[in-house]
């Protein structure tokens, strides 16, 4: 082939043919939930084959400062795609407003981020989600008691919708139990212990709680066993580690609400790519599912995939 042909050729090679330079910015290092949509991640890298792939996220997912820091980092010309799990749905609109005006994809994965720069938001019905939790609650409590509600941090876009799903379910079916205490209690295990045993022993006699995220399951889970509550309190908890499918196992969670965060990272995934290439995904909202895992069903084949990375 003459030299003449060859550079037509190549001119005219499709432009996404070029490896793709993509960076995944998740809320923390500290849970294993980022251990299983990193596996989802990995899985839609493979499937293109023509992914450079930077993954770089905050210690903890209340560290909003760095998350914002790492985000101007990658916002440079390189970069294609910028997929990002925001801290803060209000203080991250800037940052990734400014990364979109240099051309780079923004696709938001599991928690909401305010504003239209991003092409495609990737996440799980939390509001449902949280609408489950206290579904759950409501029919172990049953006619009469009193609920606890811990958070996580402030303006998490994710945790808010699962705590005012399950306030609103309670105020429309299940108005006859009362949320005594609904606190922020931190971004890590350890905040959320130390918030968690506060509320304990300011509302000892709680009947049911929910916790909203993975720390703050983690940190009610070791309030309860510290205060020798455990098993006595109905506690719904949120996510999954080896250490709160224990407690499911001891009955001292009675429901932990899942989600399939392999199959957000995919996704989020799969439609940064497509953005690069200027076939963004439609709808820009892909929603995946969450389910209640209990003692009854947690050995069934199709939650155990859900349960461990």
């Amino acid at each position: 082939m003459s030299l003449l042909l060859v550079l037509i050729a190549f001119s005219m090679w499709p432009a996404y043919a070029k490896d793709l330079n993509v960076v995944f910015i998740p809320k923390a290092r500290d849970q294993d939930f980022w251990t299983f949509m990193r596996q989802g991640v990995d899985r839609a890298v493979q499937e293109d084959g023509h992914v450079n792939l930077t993954w770089r996220g905050p210690a903890h997912n209340d560290d909003i400062d760095s998350q914002i820091q790492i985000l101007r980092i990658y916002s440079k010309p390189e970069v294609d795609a910028i997929i990002i799990a925001s801290t803060d749905r209000a203080r991250l609109v800037e940052p990734v407003k400014q990364a979109a005006a240099q051309g780079i994809k923004i696709v938001v994965v599991d928690s909401a981020l305010d504003g239209n720069a991003h092409v495609n938001f990737v996440t799980t019905d939390n509001y449902a989600a949280g609408a489950l939790a206290a579904e759950r609650i409501s029919n172990l409590l049953g006619r009469q008691g009193t609920v606890a509600l811990l958070r996580t941090i402030a303006g998490s876009g994710s945790t808010d919708d699962r705590a005012n799903g399950f306030i609103d379910y309670l105020k429309k079916n299940a108005p006859h139990l009362a949320v005594v205490a609904d606190v922020y209690g931190g971004g890590t295990r350890g905040k959320a212990a130390r918030s968690a045993a506060t509320l304990l022993e300011m509302y000892p006699e709680v009947d049911g709680i929910f916790a909203v995220n993975e720390s703050a399951s983690d940190g009610m889970l070791r309030a309860l066993r510290q205060a020798g509550l455990a098993g006595k309190k109905k506690f719904i908890g949120f996510d999954t580690t080896e250490f709160l499918l224990d407690g499911l196992k001891r009955q001292e969670i009675h429901g932990l609400v899942v989600q399939d965060p392999r199959q957000m990272g995919y996704q989020a995934m799969r439609a940064a790519v497509a953005a690069a290439k200027g076939a963004a995904i439609k709808p820009a909202l892909i929603l995946t599912d969450a389910v209640m895992v209990t003692q009854e069903n947690y050995q069934k084949p199709e939650i155990r995939s859900l349960l461990t990375p």
